[in-house]
Order: structure tokens, then sequence, then C-alpha cells
């Protein structure tokens, strides 16, 4: 029985990986999040400014208002995006940690054959000390 290990330890070097590739879409989903919110904070300052305004400035607020939500609109949609990696990231990473737990349960199923085996032949060889002694007292008169 080969020693599994080294595949656990390379099992969960590839979970660290996996662990450390989502915690980077994460990060993104919330710089996103960040950019989207700023924008939407500066465009309500400004509708507010806007009001105070002339009509020959509101001309120039229209064509901003416009641009800030065309933002805000694409940063919704790379933010479904990442949230449909994060989603197969998350997947992955359950995967590969599914097949990690598989490995250690083999291993330690293998090591308690292994331990059960070496306490049998423990036991038989004292087992044959025990009757080979006790022959020998019953032997001698």
């Amino acid at each position: 029985m080969a020693e599994l290990e080294s595949l656990i330890k390379v099992r969960r070097h590839d979970i660290e990986q996996k662990q450390k590739a989502l915690a980077a879409l994460y990060k993104q989903s919330q710089d996103l999040k960040d950019m989207r919110d700023e924008i939407e904070t500066q465009l309500a300052i400004e509708t507010e400014k806007s009001k105070e305004m002339g009509a020959e400035m509101l001309s120039y607020f229209g064509p901003y208002a416009k641009a800030s939500r065309k933002k805000i609109e694409h940063i919704d949609y790379q933010r479904q995006q990442l949230e449909n990696h994060i989603r197969m990231a998350q997947d992955a990473m359950r995967d590969a940690f599914a097949e990690m737990k598989k490995i250690e349960i083999i291993d330690e199923r293998r090591k308690e054959e292994e331990l059960a085996a070496l306490e049998k032949k423990l036991s038989a060889e004292l087992d044959e000390i025990a009757i080979n002694g006790f022959r020998r007292n019953t032997e001698e008169p």
C-alpha cells in the first residue's frame, strides 16, 4: 500500500491555491461594489447641486448623469460575470476538498488496518510464547 501523505499534501496545496484565487475574486467583487457606490454617491451629490444650477448648467448635467448610469450598468454587468466565476471557483474548491477528504479517509483506514494486523500478529506471538511457556511448565516433573 502506498503512502498517501504526499498526495494529501498536494491536495491541500491545491485547495490553498483555490482559496487564494477565490479570495482574489471576492476582493475584485468588493472593489467593483465600492466603485459603484462611489459613482452613485457622486451622482447623488451632483443631482442635488444641479437643482441649484441655472438652465445652461443643466445641459452639462444630463450627459454626466447618463455617463454615470452607463458606468453603473457596466459595473453591474462585470459583477454579474464575476459572480459566475466565483460560483465556479467555489464549486472547484468544494470538489477539491471532497477529493482530499476521500484520500484522508482512505489513508486513515489503511493505517487502522495496518495497526490491527500488527496487533493481531503481536497477539499471536504472545499467545505462542505463553503456550510454549505453559508446555515447559507442565512437561517438567
